[in-house]
């Protein structure tokens, strides 16, 4: 068993990255929310700082990583608020009989799948957005000659198909069988976001040492 690194565990790590990058660059302005995302979020938004020039220490490159990785790891939590919110809202489909409250149930089940990806979409720390749409990850090259470089890759947690796989309910969840095929999809998808957290931890506590940062960790 690999030992993984639980979110308390990396406070320290998150901390010290915090003090490593304060003063350093002017906060960048907040991207506008096209939606009413939650209040963490936003203010890990405004937390994103701009880089007009690369940073000169390995210090500073990996803070700014573990950084992107804390201010990832919020919006995934964001994201898995609005899984919550549409399991309960699909729970209410089953118990309800009448179509047109299914077909309000259905469109607020779209508004959250919109949400999750405005979530996604700005989701951006220290220029580098690691769960959209696209491919951009974080690469950074250590000192040590045996491990040369490391990556905290790319994963993609928009709603759909290439994402969290969350389909649109086309049929107003009028049958009983296609709010049962989303309720398997949104617990999939909770699996997709704890597994991204977690991988993101780990690959953010391989930089520990380069902030001077001891975390504990626990086998699992």
């Amino acid at each position: 068993m690999s030992a993984k690194l639980q979110r308390d565990d990396a406070e320290s790590l998150f901390a010290y990255a915090r003090r490593v990058l304060s003063g350093k660059e002017e906060p960048a302005p907040a991207p506008a929310d096209p939606v009413d995302i939650r209040s963490g979020i936003d203010r890990a938004l405004r937390l994103s700082r701009r880089v007009p020039t690369g940073p000169t220490t390995l210090e500073e490159t990996a803070a700014r990583a573990v950084a992107t990785v804390e201010g990832t790891l919020v919006a995934i939590d964001s994201i898995h608020d609005y899984l919550g919110e549409a399991l309960e809202l699909t729970a209410s489909a089953l118990l309800t009989p009448d179509a047109t409250k299914r077909a309000m149930i259905a469109d607020r089940y779209e508004e959250l799948r919109t949400r999750i990806d405005t979530v996604a979409a700005g989701a951006t720390f220290e220029s580098v957005n690691l769960i959209d749409g696209g491919r951009e990850a974080i690469e950074i090259r250590l000192p040590a000659a045996g491990e040369p470089r490391h990556s905290i890759g790319h994963i993609t947690l928009v709603a759909g198909e290439r994402g969290l796989s969350l389909k649109a309910p086309s049929e107003l969840f009028s049958s009983n069988d296609e709010i049962e095929v989303a309720r398997h999809s949104l617990f999939a998808a909770r699996e997709r976001l704890d597994r991204a957290a977690e991988t993101f931890l780990n690959q953010a506590s391989v930089l520990a040492p380069h902030l001077g940062v001891s975390l504990n960790s626990g086998n699992t």
